[in-house]
């Protein structure tokens, strides 16, 4: 298993590095898996398709990781480490992000990561079953040809909304550089003592909130953005009013 570069600025460049290319990857794969949708090869489809989901959920893990405090993250170097390289953990990252963006609401955290592991398990079997004959217990054949259409229609189109919720963070991470700047000033001026206090007290109104802001139905809580990030929120929510104050404007249809 490959380790993560001692030095922590190193190490904090590496995942983010880690994080673009593994969504270009996962949307080189997703477009693997349309074409042999489109071909009817249903198996391979879906495998293609669980793939670049796995790579999705990696980019997911990337992205959480950069979020911790230097010295949460490196406490959680080794957790990192193994999570990166097995498929159902990967797995069941992209299936979070999917879920945090859904129209169902769970009704708890614990159902919400149930569903998770069980969503990202099946697909993880799956997978395996699109690309590989195996048996049973009972030496009953498995093949390739159980994975059929409506599976890979299914999958695919899992893995088109999660990179389409995941835009975002593939934008950031394009910049290296400007993220991790942004991320260090985040750090320093949020209190993550306080967020860390209010995320224990209360874990399903955060889950609805973090929920709510995924599907940008609201602006984060200030809480949650530190008193920097909130005045630039502030502010470019201001400029986009004025904006569109201006174009409502007569003469400017």
């Amino acid at each position: 298993m490959a380790k993560l570069p001692l030095d922590p600025h190193l190490m904090e460049r590496t995942v983010v590095d880690l994080a673009a290319a593994a969504f270009k990857n996962a949307r080189a794969l997703h477009t693997s898996a349309q074409a042999v949708l489109d071909a009817h090869q249903w198996p391979a489809s879906f495998s293609f398709a669980a793939l670049a989901l796995e790579e999705v959920g990696k980019a997911a893990l990337c992205m959480m990781t950069l979020s911790m405090p230097p010295a949460v993250r490196e406490e959680f170097r080794p957790d990192f480490e193994k999570a990166f390289t097995h498929h159902q953990t990967k797995a069941e990252f992209a299936h979070l992000v999917m879920a945090m963006a859904g129209d169902d609401v769970p009704a708890s955290i614990e159902q919400l990561v149930d569903d998770v592991v069980a969503a990202a398990r099946r697909t993880n079997a799956v997978k395996f079953r699109g690309l590989y004959v195996d048996y049973t217990d009972t030496g009953a054949l498995l093949q390739p040809q159980d994975v059929g259409e409506s599976d890979a229609r299914w999958m695919v189109a899992a893995v088109t909304a999660a990179l389409a919720e995941a835009c975002p963070a593939e934008d950031a991470v394009a910049e290296p550089d400007v993220f991790l700047d942004f991320m260090r000033q985040w750090q320093d001026s949020v209190d993550l003592d306080a967020l860390g206090a209010y995320v224990e007290a209360a874990p399903e109104q955060f889950l609805t909130q973090v929920r709510a802001m995924v599907r940008d139905d609201v602006s984060p809580p200030d809480l949650f953005l530190g008193p920097v990030l909130a005045e630039q929120v502030a502010a470019a929510d201001t400029r986009a009013a004025l904006s569109a104050g201006t174009d409502r404007l007569p003469g400017n249809s």
